[in-house]
């Protein structure tokens, strides 16, 4: 008797996590993979949602889309906390229409106004974030550990191909690198920066559990790297003498975290080195760097 496959909904699937996560799991024969585009799919739009859900019965959604304007300057920065929330609550509403949704959190829900070091799941609350982004993030996270089959997975320094290069730092001096300028830091912290592939390898094993213990976990790789330290690695796999300019003095306030609940939850997960990713990532970059335009990266 063949089984049916899995049905998973991703939303936010033309962004850099929802673009890995739709090419990875795609390749799964066990999943039937959906990623409307936003004009397909208004999550802002409660009616949209609902009659996507119900005419579907997902198994697994991916609630991954995000109102910023960060990126795409078109958006109004106004609205970021009022139509993230109502994406969110769009589909918390009609939990029941899907069996679990995983929402992409964020380490600011810990408040980036302070240093966050190593935090636990359980640390957070002991102060609340005032700017919007923050706010939105932490509201949606105490929302979900009230629910049945909502899960939050706190990104924090997620990185890999397809993510916006021209501003994201790790993407960016290895693009940088590639046309020879200087790997420039604005002020040098230290980070828990997580390859692209170790989260997918998490997510393989998070839809194979049956009842997770926890609603939040904290997806870090547990290994907080300084952003000089860094360019330097870069400058290793790039084989070149470049300059690192550190705009301003001293350390920015850490932001790293625990990872032992998802660890414990899993039974454990093998890190690559950031030695690793890095490395496969400027390799990446460099078979396309015709595709690159030198003037992102200039102005």
């Amino acid at each position: 008797m063949k089984v049916a496959r899995k049905k998973i909904l991703i939303t936010g699937g033309s962004g850099f996590v929802g673009r890995n996560l739709y090419e990875h799991l795609s390749k799964n024969a066990d999943y039937e993979v959906y990623a409307p585009s936003s004009k397909e799919l208004n999550c802002i739009d409660e009616i949209a949602v609902k009659q996507c859900l119900q005419d579907n019965n997902y198994d697994f959604v991916f609630n991954l889309a995000v109102y910023g304007d960060g990126i795409d300057r078109s958006k109004d920065g106004t609205k970021i906390l009022q139509y993230n929330l109502q994406m969110f609550q769009n589909f918390a509403k009609y939990s029941d229409l899907y069996g679990k949704m995983i929402y992409a959190g964020s380490g600011a829900e810990y408040d980036k106004r302070f240093p966050i070091q190593k935090v636990k799941e359980e640390d957070i609350g002991k102060t609340i974030p005032v700017d919007q982004y923050g706010l939105m993030k932490y509201t949606v996270g105490q929302l979900i550990e009230n629910s049945s089959n909502i899960y939050n997975f706190r990104l924090f320094g997620i990185f890999g191909k397809y993510e916006y290069w021209p501003i994201k730092f790790i993407s960016n001096i290895c693009c940088k690198a590639l046309f020879d300028l200087p790997l420039s830091v604005r002020q040098n912290v230290y980070f828990d920066y997580l390859w692209i592939d170790d989260f997918l390898r998490i997510v393989d094993r998070f839809l194979m559990l049956d009842k997770p213990q926890y609603h939040t976990y904290n997806i870090v790789s547990g290994q907080a790297v300084d952003l000089v330290s860094l360019c330097e690695q870069v400058k290793a796999v790039a084989k070149k003498d470049l300059d690192i300019i550190v705009c301003k003095e001293g350390l920015a306030n850490e932001y790293s975290a625990s990872n032992d609940r998802i660890n414990c939850e899993l039974g454990g997960i093998n890190y690559t080195s950031i030695e690793n990713s890095v490395e496969q990532l400027y390799k990446w970059y460099a078979e396309r760097k015709t595709e690159l335009d030198i003037y992102n990266l200039l102005y």
